[in-house]
């Protein structure tokens, strides 16, 4: 009865080498590993993408927000409405300017208007008030065509605000 044990396990084992994947065997296990890596570049460099996106937006954000809140600062009669003081087009970009990025950063394009506020019926401080728009426009290239963005933030200034608070006291 040993015998017979060592006899069919030497079988099994000189059998044992001569067994191996066939051909369609390999080839669907090739054709699921490449489905595998290609879902997972595709998720990655998607993902990338999308922060990048999100990288600009915030930026954009940001620029708007400088921008509005240096106008808080500024005096009604004497530095708001002159173009030497308040530009109302400007650029900005992606990276602070110290850092020496420009050459290869986002460049943002922004408009500032000054507007009348529209209310019905108008109040008696109408005068008193404007409606600021900023606008940033910025380009990117996304799947290999060139994607133009654009932000915009509103805000109302009025003539006796904090802008105469911070100077007169």
């Amino acid at each position: 009865m040993i015998k017979n044990f060592r006899a069919s396990r030497s079988r099994a084992g000189r059998n044992a080498g001569r067994r191996a994947f066939s051909l369609i065997e390999v080839m669907i296990a090739v054709a699921i590993t490449a489905i595998i890596f290609s879902a997972v570049h595709f998720g990655l460099s998607t993902g990338f993408v999308l922060v990048q996106t999100s990288r600009e937006q915030l930026r954009a954000n940001q620029v708007c927000l400088s921008r509005l809140e240096g106008l808080r600062l500024c005096n009604w009669d004497t530095q708001l409405f002159s173009n030497n003081i308040v530009p109302t087009t400007f650029t900005d970009y992606y990276y602070p300017t110290g850092l020496g990025y420009q050459s290869n950063s986002v460049v943002y394009y922004g408009t500032l208007q000054f507007s009348n506020v529209t209310v019905s019926p108008s109040p008696s401080y109408a005068a008193n008030l404007r409606l600021v728009t900023v606008t940033v426009t910025w380009t990117n290239l996304g799947q290999g065509k060139t994607i133009v963005h654009t932000e915009t933030m509103q805000t109302q200034v009025a003539r006796y605000g904090i802008q105469n608070y911070v100077y007169t006291h």
